[in-house]
């Protein structure tokens, strides 16, 4: 990849473990279920705060 983004903790994530040596396919799963976790976390936080201005 020739340029990196600026503060993505997935590519880094990404980045660290092709780094390690780690195969192709095993940095890209890891990297793609980082990606889940995060994106998962931030639509339940998201959720919960919809659901609590609907009951004020």
């Amino acid at each position: 990849i020739k340029r990196s983004p600026a503060d993505d903790a997935v590519y880094a994530f990404m980045d660290k473990k092709r780094a390690q040596g780690k195969p192709y396919y095993v940095y890209m799963t890891a990297g793609a279920n980082k990606f889940l976790r995060i994106y998962y976390g931030r639509v339940k936080e998201y959720l919960s705060t919809v659901a609590e201005t609907e009951e004020t």
